[in-house]
C-alpha cells in the first residue's frame, strides 16, 4: 500500500491549491481529482465567469480552466517529479488509524479498475458544497438553462451586480432570502423585490418580515408551477405560480440553502455544523488532528475563490511545518548522539 505524506482529496479551486502548496513545499502528496461524475456535482464545474477577482474576468469556465492549467504545469516540472502524483478516481472511505507517533489515515479509493487503498499521514479535504435547487413542476430542470445564462444566481458577492437594473425577486423560505433582497436594495436601488417560498413552509422571523415590509418586497407563498421565457434568447421572463399569480421577474437569486459533500467528514468522526460544513480551527483542522478542511466545505468562512486558496496554502503549511519538526527532531537526537561519542 502505498503511503504518501499528503492527501489531498477534491481538485476544485480549493483542492488545487492545497495540491500545488503541499507540492512546492517538498511533501510527497497525492491529489485524489474525482471522476466526471464526481466533478459534474461541485460548484466549480458550473461556473461560467467571474467578475469579483482580478486577472479572471476574461477567462471562460475560470475555476476549472486555471486547475487544469495549474495541474499541468505540475506534471511538466522535473524538479518536482518525487512530490506529486494524481489519482483521477473517487476517494470512498477514510479510516482514521493515527497510532500516537503521528497521524495516519486509509484512504479507499474506487476506479474503473476496481477498489484500491492508499496511506497519507494528513489528509485536505476539498469536496465542495452544491446549492439546493428549487423545484418546478416536481423537477430541479427547468430552473437550470436559466441559472447557465445567469438569468439564475446563488452568491450575493460573486454576482449581485448583475441584478442591476433588473426585476429581482429571491426564491427561499427563511430570513436568508429577505436578507439577500435587501442587500441588494441597499446596494443598487433596486425595487419590488418578490419573494418567493415556491410552496415551502414559511419561516421568516419578524425582524425579517418587517424589512421585507420596509422596502416594499411581496411575500408569495404559492409553489411555482412554470417558468416562462426562453432560456436561449431573450431570457426569463417570470414564474407562474399554483395560485394564478404570474411573478414579473427577469433575475432571480435562490436562496434554499446548500448540501455539504461531507461523507468523508462523518466517517472519520469530524464535527460538522448544523448546515453540514466542517468545524475548523484557524489552520483549517477539523476536530480530527490530521485532517483538514478547506474551501466551500468548511463554516463560518466565505465561500470564495480567493479565501479558498488562501485557506488551503494555511493547512498545507501547517501539515509541512508539523512534518519538518518531526524530521528535524530526529535528525537533532542523531546529532547529538554522534557529537556525544566524539
Amino acid at each position: 500500500m502505498e503511503h504518501f505524506d499528503v492527501a489531498v482529496i477534491g481538485a476544485g479551486g480549493a483542492g488545487t491549491m492545497a495540491y500545488l502548496r503541499a507540492v512546492l513545499n517538498g511533501d510527497r502528496t497525492v491529489l485524489f481529482s474525482g471522476n466526471p461524475d464526481s466533478k459534474r456535482k461541485g460548484r466549480a464545474a458550473w461556473v461560467a465567469e467571474v467578475d469579483n477577482i482580478p486577472g479572471l474576468h476574461d477567462l471562460k469556465r475560470p475555476i476549472t480552466s486555471t486547475t487544469k492549467a495549474t495541474l499541468k504545469w505540475i506534471q511538466e516540472q522535473k524538479e518536482l517529479t518525487d512530490w506529486h502524483h494524481e489519482i483521477k478516481a473517487v476517494v470512498t472511505d477514510v479510516t482514521n488509524n493515527s497510532t500516537g507517533d503521528g497521524t495516519h489515515f486509509e484512504l479507499t479509493y474506487e476506479d474503473k479498475n476496481g477498489k484500491h487503498s492508499a496511506t497519507a499521514s494528513s489528509v485536505i479535504l476539498a469536496t465542495g458544497i452544491m446549492d439546493v435547487q428549487p423545484h418546478i413542476g416536481g423537477s430541479i430542470q427547468p430552473i437550470l438553462p436559466f441559472a447557465n445564462r445567469y438569468d439564475v444566481l446563488y452568491c450575493i458577492r460573486c454576482d449581485g451586480h448583475k441584478t442591476i437594473g433588473k426585476k429581482l425577486s429571491v426564491i427561499g423560505n427563511t430570513g436568508t432570502a429577505i436578507s439577500m433582497a435587501a442587500a441588494m436594495v441597499e446596494r443598487y436601488g433596486l425595487e419590488n423585490v418578490a419573494i418567493l417560498s415556491n410552496g415551502l413552509k414559511q419561516d421568516y422571523s419578524e425582524s425579517a418580515l418587517e424589512l421585507a415590509a420596509m422596502y416594499g418586497m411581496k411575500i408569495h407563498g404559492a409553489a411555482i408551477t412554470a417558468i416562462r421565457g426562453d432560456a436561449k434568447a431573450a431570457g426569463l421572463e417570470g414564474y407562474e405560480l399554483e395560485d394564478g399569480t404570474f411573478v414579473d421577474t427577469n433575475s432571480t437569486f435562490v436562496a434554499l440553502g446548500i448540501i455539504a459533500y461531507n461523507q468523508l467528514l462523518l466517517s472519520v468522526g469530524a464535527e460538522v455544523a448544523d448546515n453540514g460544513r466542517a468545524v475548523v480551527n484557524d489552520n483549517y483542522e477539523t476536530s480530527v488532528e490530521g485532517f483538514f478542511a478547506v474551501g466551500d466545505l468548511i463554516d463560518g468562512r466565505k465561500a470564495q475563490i480567493y479565501t479558498a486558496w488562501d485557506e488551503a496554502v494555511d493547512a498545507a503549511d501547517t501539515i509541512n511545518s508539523r512534518l519538518r519538526l518531526a524530521k528535524r527532531k530526529l535528525r537533532l537526537a542523531e546529532y547529538k548522539a554522534s557529537t556525544a561519542q566524539q
